[in-house]
């Protein structure tokens, strides 16, 4: 999913919770301080929508209880690979560690 996909469904959300509330976009706008304008820009999710701050749609989700169903989009994932990668990492460490460099043997020296 792309940032405008995102973007477009978090408007999308923020529309029907309001609409779930029975909100006018003008109270909504009072309330997290906007203006109306802002609001349906956000609800329409497009590309006017991306240059909202990010403050701003913070405020709507909590102003809608979608806080906690935002803060997926906002956490990163853990790598599914760290743990391996490391594991690979510790034994090439200590395979390196094993392996001695072969010294010359007693007269075979060049002079």
């Amino acid at each position: 999913m792309n940032i405008r996909e995102i973007i477009a469904s978090m408007g999308l959300q923020m529309r029907k919770a309001r609409q779930l509330k029975k909100d006018r976009q003008k109270d909504l706008a009072a309330r997290m301080g906007v203006s109306r304008l802002t609001v349906m820009k956000m609800e329409k999710g497009g590309p006017e929508a991306g240059r909202i701050p990010l403050e701003t749609w913070l405020e709507a989700a909590r102003h809608l209880d979608l806080l906690d169903t935002w803060q997926e989009v906002m956490t990163v994932p853990p790598d599914p690979f760290a743990e391996y990668d490391e594991k690979l990492r510790e034994r090439e460490r200590i395979r390196k560690a094993r392996v001695k460099k072969p010294r010359p043997r007693a007269g075979t020296e060049k002079k």
